[in-house]
């Protein structure tokens, strides 16, 4: 093609607005002298590449040329998909880079000779991960290396080592180090002042803190950094030791590995003073062995050696020899400069890790608090017995006085050491609990808890009793914890990732995603819709009451309800003919239990205004009292959004909530929001009912036309991304639904749905009597 021909097949691929014509050429010119099917292969990615990023689109085909003399023709898609993730991800000059070097940046990886990204081997390793920790803990990418204790931050891409292997290989190492700083107690060291250590620091520095966590440690030193290097490579010493013995197979297979990490790091020769010896420590971790060239005397070094490598068994330790190797490097009179990390331990983050703590102490103390107050309220009346009473069960109670400063609960098997012997020798039976005067038998749960909090904090303290008792006499337990009136998001932000057509490839993590609540109101709605379908309601309840199981004979059976006529004929004939008889002559009647979960997802954007007022609402609540008959879990949740960035779905009902009158007020509550977004809502709809046990599991969307949001999401794109959405449910045993009252809807839901999952309603005011007609239909 020569140049307006290039030009002209170049705009009819963009979407409007297009570039001038100017730009076109300046940046089509070099395809000119391509032979015209490479043209075309080139060509054919633009339309994945543009409503990206036209910079991007520009890049690409600056330097397309170059690239197909490396690349195959089949390999041009998957190298396109793979830049645009880096850009979605890293940003424009991380994908420009990663394209102007195909050969190192994308072949070598192929061939596996290269680095690797964490997303690629999350799958594998998030379940290296649980096995290890005895708790919750998942991988997310950083740009640093550390754990918060709940999570473990790991950078993007590893390319430090020369193939893809090792590089997995350090993956683990840096993961099992971090699971490591947690099992081995490191992020709870506390130094009280009252010790030898806390008295030596607190004359030395003049610290006035009554005890010493890892941040208030480092930072009572001049040079607080210094401090926390010292104590990291103290801490990875001690975690390296233990790791060779629980996991000496990794420690093994890393030796090498980390000996190359050795050879890449800066020169001892190019480092001054204190820097100088905190590398060569560095470097003795990585290797076993310390570099001459760290400027010390043999002497000097030996001291520091010595202390470095004698026996720790807890943080605290690591804390003593942090102090005493900071004491020999305080002749040395040049300021230290921090040096890297190691790879595999990276920096220590308390103030993540304790504010993680804090979270997760904030939550036990809330479940706590509710469970004892839900006995307490179930056990209103004394049926306390006199301490001087016998206990025939031997038991002995656990006292809990709402005056005592010192309350505990110990669960059975654990042992208290700071009761007084007599107390805690009984304390292995406790099983009741005494709370001014009643005596009540503490549930599992709660002991468990309770031995929670006192591995903790070493007791239960007494506002927990105390707030516990006061919850109790309110007769009643909070409600929608987590969710508030302004309809704040009740978790964190959930990120999904997003189907993108064009480039046959999924946009990671590219849609952020709220749960809310819709706060319920009240009104006169249900009271009108129930006496507006009074008859039809009646009729209703009586056909899902008839649903409820289902019942079939089955023949050929050794007793039952009634003679099964073929077999007795078989039978007979067989003995006439010398054979023998069968026993197997009843048929008996089966009734079937119902197994099924339904979600309802509702379109709550604002071109649903005419009919969310009133038909969607009446249909839910006539839906809502059917199904109480029937008995069929279900849950029914809204969607709506603004842009990529804020995508909601608001919980109006979930599986475990019964259909009461706050249910009925959220969905009275229901009102158009903003934009249709569906792929997100659709997907985190699909993770919640995986999440359901049931044979048979719905969902059931009612929507009032085309996914659209405000930015790209539109046409083409948005469809293919909702269908993409529902074949991931259909790939996990999800069976999706679609009513829709959109007039111009039959082309594109054919093609999202399926021909035979989805339904067109031609007036808005028939769907409060189709939905139980078409939801009968699709479960029986």
């Amino acid at each position: 093609m020569n140049g307006a021909m290039l030009k002209k097949r170049f705009l009819d691929l963009l979407p409007p607005p297009l570039p001038s014509d100017w730009e076109a050429e300046e940046n089509l010119e070099q395809l000119t002298d391509l032979p015209d099917h490479i043209q075309d292969l080139i060509l054919q990615q633009v339309q994945a590449i543009w409503p990206v990023s036209n910079s991007l689109c520009y890049s690409y085909l600056a330097c397309a040329a170059t690239a197909l003399s490396c690349l195959s023709e089949e390999q041009i898609s998957p190298w396109v998909a793979m830049f645009l993730d880096i850009y979605e991800k890293e940003g424009l000059k991380a994908a420009q880079a990663f394209m102007t070097d195909v050969e190192n940046n994308y072949l070598c990886q192929l061939r596996g000779e290269t680095g690797i990204r964490l997303d690629e081997v999350i799958p594998r390793l998030q379940p290296y991960a649980k096995g290890i920790v005895n708790k919750p803990i998942t991988l997310e990418e950083s740009s640093s290396l550390y754990t918060d204790t709940a999570r473990i931050f790991l950078p993007a891409k590893l390319t430090l080592l020369p193939s893809a292997a090792e590089n997995f290989l350090l993956y683990k190492l840096m993961i099992t180090t971090q699971l490591a700083l947690i099992n081995n107690r490191t992020y709870e060291m506390v130094i009280n002042i009252d010790s030898s250590l806390g008295q030596t620091l607190r004359e030395k520095y003049k610290s006035d803190l009554d005890q010493l966590m890892i941040e208030d440690f480092w930072n009572i030193f001049p040079e607080p950094r210094l401090a926390e290097d010292l104590f990291t490579l103290a801490e990875g010493l001690r975690i390296g030791e233990q790791m060779a013995a629980d996991f000496s197979g990794l420690w093994g297979d890393t030796a090498g590995l980390r000996r190359e990490l050795a050879k890449q790091r800066q020169p001892l020769a190019s480092l001054k003073g204190k820097s100088r010896v905190v590398e060569a420590l560095s470097l003795y971790l990585l290797t076993g062995r310390i570099d001459q060239a760290s400027g010390l005397t043999n002497q000097h070094l030996g001291r520091i050696i010595t202390e470095l490598s004698e026996p720790a068994r807890t943080a605290s330790d690591s804390a003593i020899k942090t102090a005493a190797i900071y004491v020999l490097l305080s002749n040395i009179k040049l300021p230290y400069k921090p040096v890297k990390p190691l790879p595999y331990l990276g920096r220590l983050q308390p103030a993540a890790a304790h504010q993680v703590r804090r979270q997760e102490r904030a939550e036990t103390k809330k479940k706590f608090i509710e469970a004892l107050a839900a006995i307490l309220a179930n056990n209103q009346q004394p049926t306390a017995k006199s301490q001087s009473e016998d206990n025939d069960t031997g038991e002995t109670p656990a006292r809990l006085n709402s005056d005592d400063a010192a309350a505990l609960l110990i669960a059975p098997g654990q042992k208290d050491q700071t009761e007084p012997p007599s107390t805690a020798d009984q304390s292995e039976s406790s099983q009741l609990l005494i709370i001014d005067g009643p005596e009540i038998e503490i549930p599992e749960p709660l002991k468990e808890l309770a031995a929670e909090i006192k591995a903790d904090l070493g007791l239960v303290p007494n506002e927990y009793i105390s707030a516990a008792h006061g919850l109790a006499g309110k007769g009643e337990l909070p409600k929608n914890i987590g969710a508030d009136s302004d309809g704040k998001s009740l978790h964190g932000a959930i990120t999904y990732d997003e189907w993108d057509h064009r480039r046959a490839g999924f946009r990671k993590d590219w849609c952020i995603l709220n749960e809310k609540k819709i706060q319920p109101v009240k009104g006169t709605f249900v009271k009108n819709t129930l006496e507006k379908y009074r008859g039809q309601l009646i009729k209703l309840k009586k056909q899902f009451e008839m649903l409820r199981c289902t019942e079939r004979l089955v023949k050929r059976q050794r007793d039952g309800d009634d003679i099964d006529l073929d077999a007795v004929i078989e039978s007979i004939s067989d003995i006439r003919a010398g054979r023998p008889g069968s026993e197997q002559l009843f048929v008996r009647l089966r009734r079937d239990d119902r197994d099924i979960a339904v979600m309802f997802l509702i379109d709550m954007s604002s071109s649903t205004e005419g009919w969310v007022g009133e038909a969607l609402k009446e249909a839910l609540i006539l839906m809502g009292e059917a199904l109480e008959v029937l008995g069929d879990r279900y849950a029914i949740a809204g969607f709506s959004g603004m842009r990529r960035s804020r995508s909601d779905f608001y919980q109006i009902k979930d599986f475990a909530e019964n259909y009461n009158e706050e249910i009925k007020g959220r969905i009275a509550a229901i009102a158009p929001q903003e934009y249709t977004r569906m792929g997100p809502p659709v997907r985190h709809a699909t993770k919640i009912l995986q999440e359901v046990d049931a044979k048979v599991r719905l969902l059931i969307i009612l929507a009032d036309g085309k996914p659209e949001d405000y930015d790209d999401y539109k046409g083409e794109y948005a469809i293919e991304d909702t269908r993409h959405a529902l074949i991931e449910a259909k790939a996990v045993g999800i069976h999706p639904f679609c009513i829709t009252i959109d007039q111009q809807a039959h082309d594109y839901n054919a093609h999202m749905y399926g021909e035979v999952n989805y339904i067109f309603l031609d007036r808005v005011s028939d769907l409060p009597l189709r939905m139980p007609a078409i939801y009968r239909n699709l479960t029986t």
